[in-house]
């Protein structure tokens, strides 16, 4: 078990998702986001104590690894979306029916880049081992996050 979340991605992944993982982690610290260590495999990075989402790095049972993200919430704006960067969040939406948690049964229903989705798991959106394109759409996604933080301190 790793307490720093570089460390647990130096040592618990590899390729293109450690580099993925890296990435993000990366523009994270550098816009402002802290992390406090990790007593699992869970980080949650805070942007003026507002939780952006919820990191996942680890080993799972069959010996495979792990990069997934957990958003609980999303930017206002979603006006500089394009289709496709709209198209890649919408493909990672969790219905409840997928997570079986049954905490959050029979779920919210949320319109996420101005697409309704019904009976959504409370953390409604979960990204599994990113791509680089896909790292992309959820710094576009922490950017507008952070957008609408400031905007109500102000």
């Amino acid at each position: 078990m790793y307490t720093k979340i570089e460390e647990a991605i130096s040592n618990v992944l590899k390729a293109d998702v450690q580099k993925n993982a890296l990435e993000f982690v990366d523009y994270l610290k550098a816009n402002g986001a802290v992390f406090h260590d990790s007593d699992n495999y869970f980080w949650h990075p805070k942007y003026k104590d507002v939780e952006l989402c919820t990191i996942n790095i680890e080993i799972n049972d069959d010996g495979t690894t792990s990069f997934d993200t957990f958003w609980n919430v999303l930017p206002s704006v979603a006006d500089s979306w394009s289709t496709e960067e709209k198209e890649i969040i919408w493909a990672n939406v969790r219905p409840c029916e997928i997570t079986g948690c049954g905490e959050c049964s029979p779920g919210i229903n949320k319109v996420i880049l101005g697409r309704e989705f019904n009976n959504l798991c409370g953390s409604f959106l979960g990204i599994y081992a990113p791509n680089a394109k896909t790292v992309r759409c959820m710094i576009k996604l922490i950017d507008g996050i952070k957008n609408d933080i400031n905007n109500v301190r102000t």
